[in-house]
């Protein structure tokens, strides 16, 4: 056996329905599917006192539904044909009950406890399979009333809406109404009451214009059940055609002797065609949103990401300029330094040479320029320390605060420890045979020079005068020779501290011009893996917002060729629709 054409078209869209999440379209689609009533289901629907009971009593030419004060079921009442008059409760079991006291075991019923109920009528109207549906009244959108209204309606093949001529449709029925006729093929208007309304031919015009406003296809049956029942009484065939039942019981037999396959592709149609709707204008929304989401925002990231990545650049470009003036200027800075400390030094050393015999002096003089030498270097270590560190924030700052972390700069230690102790020079004393040496020889020169001038008075070569003289040259030599070994000592311990002095230096100046070069080199490494780090980080979102807009790309095309499905399917169950469309007619 060939499956319908229908069949086809409703699975499609049901299986587009699950794909995109709506449940909700699934499930009435499912139902349209899978349902096996054997003939046409009309649904009778309205609000509160609207005389959706005594019409459908009128239809029937049986009282089977409540009317006036008696309370209406909360339950769905399907009344189809049966050779019987029987009624059955549906609910955890099924129970029948008399028709008769159908209403009475309504009232006495507790809510919840049924699901529907069945009535079988013997009439001719329900011999094609006919089903008629009473429901519950619709008010509160959130009454269980409502929804079993709605949850009848996915099922319905047709129906009539009830509204009494006392008045103009009301924004709710409109609003009713345009739901009926989005997910049923066929919809009627029952203007009830007419017998009460002299102006019902007004009403009834009215009403058609608002239905059509609201885009509502559907014929206004003005009806009076009061005068149907009279004329049914009377046997006035006259009075029934007044009461305007036989134009609506033609319409319900057009429907009823309908094909219930043809019927059903009907139905299906429309409901394909509904659920397409809407998914097309979810789908419309949703592209809205990622045209918009690939339009200008697009650009102003890209736009962004590129004004980032050139900032970066010059970025680069002053930080390392910075760092190689700072640590330049810190070279000579800190040799500057060193080179000044110890010329102090120096200059003590003079002045206390100048002044002082190295042969008393030495050993104070040795531990003060250890002493000074060691707190020289210390201090310039310390220095430069503390100059770097804040060179390693300079350089940080200038990525921003997100990256202002300087590293640690942990140097090796100034070495001061390491300082050689200053070489005591080799200072000789003016020993006592030195000094008796040295006067000798002045002495012996003043006896013989005073000694030669005095005999030419006739005096002895040594006499008290030549004698006087050779003391007076032995204390001059031993005074000269004093001074002039203390001047040698001075000059050699000058020497000797200043080339201490020197070696210190140039030692640690070297010491101290590595330890910068190294800091420079971990601030250059630090830096460089940074900056490779925010370029790539750059990189990665130029990369995510290119890739973004292609799977935007991807994804409206897909969302393009969805809507073009589903249009597809939409012109399909529209010409199912047409080919569905046959009609006969049937009185009751």
């Amino acid at each position: 056996m060939t499956a319908p054409a229908w069949l086809d078209v409703l699975n499609e869209t049901l299986d587009a329905c699950a794909a995109h999440g709506r449940a909700d379209l699934a499930e009435r689609l499912r139902r349209r599917r899978d349902q096996q009533a054997p003939g046409t289901r009309i649904a009778v629907v309205g609000f509160p006192k609207q005389g959706k009971g005594y019409l459908l009593n009128a239809l029937l030419n049986a009282p089977v539904c409540a009317v006036g004060d008696a309370s209406t079921p909360a339950v769905p009442t399907e009344i189809g044909y049966a050779p019987d008059a029987a009624a059955t409760l549906v609910g955890h079991a099924r129970e029948s009950v008399p028709v008769a006291d159908l209403a009475k075991e309504l009232e006495i019923r507790p809510p919840g406890s049924l699901r529907r109920v069945e009535v079988g009528l013997p009439r001719e109207l329900l011999g094609t399979g006919l089903v008629l549906v009473d429901t519950p009244a619709i008010g509160d959108p959130r009454s269980p009333r409502t929804a079993a209204t709605l949850d009848v309606l996915a099922d319905a093949h047709a129906v009539i809406l009830v509204s009494d001529a006392t008045q103009e449709l009301q924004p709710a029925e409109l609003a009713l109404a345009r739901h009926i006729r989005t997910w049923c093929p066929a919809l009627v208007l029952a203007l009830t009451k007419i017998d009460v309304s002299p102006d019902w031919r007004e009403l009834a015009a009215r009403n058609r214009t608002a239905l059509s406003e609201t885009g509502v296809v559907a014929d206004v049956f003005p009806v009076s059940a009061t005068v149907r029942q009279a004329a049914a009484k009377a046997g006035d065939a006259g009075l029934n055609g007044r009461s305007g039942f036989p134009e609506l019981l033609n319409w319900v037999g057009e429907q009823a002797s309908r094909p219930i396959e043809r019927t059903r592709a009907l139905a299906a149609a429309v409901s394909v065609r509904a659920a397409a709707v809407e998914l097309v204008e979810s789908l419309q929304t949703r592209l809205d949103a990622v045209s918009q989401d690939s339009g200008i925002d697009q650009v102003t990231l890209l736009q962004q990401a590129q004004r980032r990545t050139e900032e970066l650049r010059r970025q680069n470009v002053r930080w390392q300029n910075l760092l190689s003036d700072e640590i330049t200027d810190l070279v000579s800075d800190a040799e500057y330094d060193l080179r000044e400390r110890t010329r102090q030094i120096v200059r003590h050393i003079d002045r206390t040479f100048d002044e002082g015999d190295p042969v008393q002096i030495w050993p104070d003089f040795q531990t003060w320029l250890e002493e000074n030498l060691a707190e020289a270097v210390e201090t310039n270590y310390n220095w430069v320390s503390d100059r770097s560190t804040w060179i390693a924030h300079a350089v940080a700052t200038s990525f921003g605060p997100r990256f202002g972390q300087a590293p640690e700069l942990p140097l090796t230690g100034s070495g001061v420890d390491s300082i050689p102790e200053v070489g005591t020079p080799k200072i000789e004393r003016f020993k006592i045979g030195q000094k008796l040496f040295t006067g000798l020889r002045g002495s012996y020169g003043g006896v013989l020079m005073f000694g030669l001038v005095t005999s030419l008075a006739g005096l002895p070569l040594i006499n008290p005068v030549s004698l006087g003289a050779g003391v007076a040259f032995a204390t001059k030599s031993v005074r000269d020779e004093g001074g002039m070994r203390l001047q040698r000592r001075q000059a050699l311990a000058k020497a000797a501290a200043q080339r201490h002095v020197d070696d210190v230096f140039i030692r640690f100046s070297k010491e101290i011009k590595d330890e910068i070069r190294q800091v420079q080199r971990r601030l250059r490494d630090h830096f460089a893996a940074l900056s490779d780090e925010l370029a790539e980080e750059l990189t990665r979102q130029r990369e995510l917002i290119i890739a973004g807009s292609a799977d935007r790309d991807r994804r409206t095309q897909r969302v393009k060729k969805e809507i073009d499905r589903l249009a597809a399917l939409h012109r399909k169950a529209g010409a199912l629709g047409v080919t569905a469309r046959e009609i006969r007619e049937l009185s009751a």
